[in-house]
């Protein structure tokens, strides 16, 4: 069977039972929409693939190589899938007539998605403690910027504007003096 039947088949909406006889992951990287999975070293081995009633059940094969792909057939038509067809030219006449492909998406194997998911929290996490630290930070300036200026109007505020003044007495003594000039201060 050629591809172009197949993919009339599918757009019809037919039952189509097609096999992709490629590795398991070069399946999931891409395959024909509907396919399924049965690699040939599977199909190849002994008891991978029986079938104990005999059915006339259409059984499409796809696969890059075509020597492996008429092989799987024998295997099938012997294990009871009496009408199991090759799809002429495999999969990749199939992409070369432009047909619809289920393709892999691109995405970060999980073991890296992890790690940027872990990376990416940790970042997080510093920012907010960053974010802490200059909210405590600015709490404390604050509390000790109203502290000092606290203090500053305390000290401002005696009961009596204290002065001193400098006076020099005949004998070159310096000494200050007290406010009401009785008691005198150190003597320098």
């Amino acid at each position: 069977m050629d591809c172009l039947t197949l993919e009339t088949l599918i757009e019809n909406h037919e039952p189509v039972n097609l096999i992709d006889i490629r590795p398991k992951n070069e399946f999931r990287e891409m395959h024909i929409p509907g396919a399924r999975s049965l690699p040939f070293a599977t199909l190849a081995s002994p008891k991978g693939f029986l079938r104990y009633r005999r059915t006339n059940e259409q059984v499409y094969i796809v696969s890059d190589d075509q020597v492996r792909a008429g092989l799987a057939a024998g295997i099938l038509r012997a294990s009871g899938y009496m009408n199991a067809m090759v799809i002429e030219g495999g999969i990749k006449a199939w992409i070369a007539l432009g047909f619809p492909i289920w393709r892999k998406r691109l995405s970060l194997p999980l073991p890296n998605l992890l790690s940027a998911i872990a990376v990416l929290l940790a970042m997080t996490g510093i920012a907010f403690t960053l974010a802490k630290i200059f909210i405590v930070a600015g709490i404390l300036i604050f509390f000790g910027a109203a502290a000092l200026l606290l203090k500053a109007n305390l000290s401002a505020q005696t009961t009596a504007p204290e002065t001193r003044t400098f006076t020099r007495k005949k004998s070159d003594r310096v000494q200050w003096r007290g406010i009401n000039r009785t008691e005198p201060a150190h003597a320098c």
